[in-house]
């Protein structure tokens, strides 16, 4: 990991795709070693209650949609 690491910085040092590519795998590189040192175990919090009621959402009605059997005038 070490390795990679140092040939990523020293490709990175330059300009065009490959600086930005090599940028981008250090950046990886970084991220996952802190998330790796951080040994986060779960949510510090226990899990939040369920809603008390779960009810199936309705579907709105048009505005003004005619009823049905109804037919306009005219």
């Amino acid at each position: 990991m070490r390795t990679l690491l140092l040939i990523a910085l020293r490709a990175s040092g330059g300009r065009g795709p490959h600086a930005e590519a090599a940028r981008n795998v250090v950046l990886a590189i970084l991220l996952a070693q802190m998330l790796a040192g951080a040994a986060h175990d779960g949510p510090p919090h226990p899990a939040g209650r369920a809603p008390r009621r779960v009810a199936p959402r309705r579907d709105r009605r048009a505005f003004r949609e005619t009823l049905a059997g109804r037919r306009p005038r005219g």
